[in-house]
């Protein structure tokens, strides 16, 4: 019997030995499969995930598993905690998915691979356009991005002394991370401005009126001709009678609008909460604002300086945002006696020099 129970107990005490081993081993490859393991290979489903600063591991970790990228936090969190990742995670937005291994959702975090997208600003793009541009990629809010570009104060931080970012946003492809602050994007958009024009000595006269042609010709061989027509009437006090300029008048009346709702929640929002943890009305209020690019006749009665129907001389500022060749177009107009100008439908430009010729031409190529 004493025999038996020894043999008993050296084969329990063998095993046990032998447990010591192959738990901790179990534990680590289970980890191991679990850190270069996606949680699908099938399914395709890519979420941008912020981190904001402050945000714990522990935040981080069931965020991700909220947000179905992740089918464990708790193993998440103690990959993190052992490695000691969660000191070195970045915040910022970044692109993860259901097709990533947790390791890999790590590396991005702990390196900073923060989420990017591309645009491409076409010459003549103004910030009404631009701004609806970028909150398609995600990168910034419209409001947030508009508001910032008539904010006199951002724009002095970034040197452009003027009432509006307007003119000085060059047209170019750019490279912006999600979620970035409009103050940055108007820096980096001014500095391609000041690096393309460094050698020209522009006037802000030249830039309005580079703007309008941009605007009016969408470019071509046609600029410095009718660069010559806003000089000619701008000469002899004449209403320029821009359509683009009208058209901005409307939208930048929209974005006015727009912003006293907002105004008007966040102080309704106020009143209504008396918590001092008030949440802040603008944020249920969708990103994308309706602007219309198109020309109505109801905008020649609109009441603004930039009515250049009911006003003469130029717009209080650029209306759009022209490259190169516009701006030098504008600094150096064709000398002609042309007054008038229209655009065919096949996109060719007819000028005039007096109205009877001017509508004679309109009946001829628009009608």
């Amino acid at each position: 019997m004493c025999y038996f129970n020894y043999q008993t107990s050296k084969k329990i005490n063998k095993i046990k030995k032998n447990l010591i081993y192959f738990i901790p081993l179990f534990l680590i490859l289970y980890l191991l499969f679990y850190a270069f393991t996606p949680q699908s290979y099938i399914k395709k489903q890519t979420v941008l995930f912020r981190i904001k600063k402050g945000y714990s591991l522990k935040t981080v970790s069931f965020k991700l598993y909220k947000s179905h990228i992740i089918y464990n936090p708790y193993l998440f969190y103690f990959i993190g905690f052992i490695t000691g990742y969660s000191r070195y995670i970045e915040s910022g937005t970044y692109y993860v998915s259901i097709n990533e291994s947790p390791a890999s959702i790590y590396y991005k975090f702990v390196n900073g691979k923060i989420a990017t997208a591309k645009i491409t600003v076409v010459p003549g793009m103004n910030i009404f356009q631009i701004a609806m541009l970028l909150n398609r990629k995600h990168i910034v809010k419209e409001f947030k991005f508009i508001k910032a570009s008539f904010n006199e104060n951002v724009l002095l931080s970034i040197g452009i002394d003027k009432k509006s970012a307007e003119g000085y946003l060059y047209p170019d492809t750019y490279i912006f991370k999600i979620n970035s602050t409009p103050k940055n994007i108007l820096k980096k958009m001014y500095n391609e401005f000041e690096l393309k024009t460094k050698n020209l000595k522009i006037s802000y006269k030249n830039l309005i009126i580079a703007s309008l042609i941009i605007k009016e010709t969408s470019g071509g061989k046609d600029m410095k001709t009718v660069s010559s027509v806003f000089h000619n009437r701008l000469s002899i006090n004449m209403p320029l009678e821009s359509d683009p300029t009208n058209i901005y008048a409307n939208n930048l009346n929209i974005f006015k609008n727009y912003e006293k709702h907002l105004n008007n929640i966040e102080r309704n929002s106020g009143k209504n909460n008396k918590s001092h943890n008030r949440t802040d009305g603008r944020k249920n209020i969708a990103g994308f604002i309706k602007f219309y690019f198109s020309m109505h006749l109801k905008y020649l009665k609109t009441q603004s300086p930039y009515n250049t129907y009911l006003n003469y001389g130029l717009p209080p500022t650029p209306i759009a945002n022209p490259n190169i060749a516009a701006i030098t177009a504008s600094m150096h107009p064709l000398k002609t006696n042309y007054l008038y100008f229209i655009a065919t439908k096949k996109g060719k430009t007819i000028f005039a020099k007096s109205l009877n010729v001017q509508n004679n031409n309109i009946n001829r190529y628009l009608k």
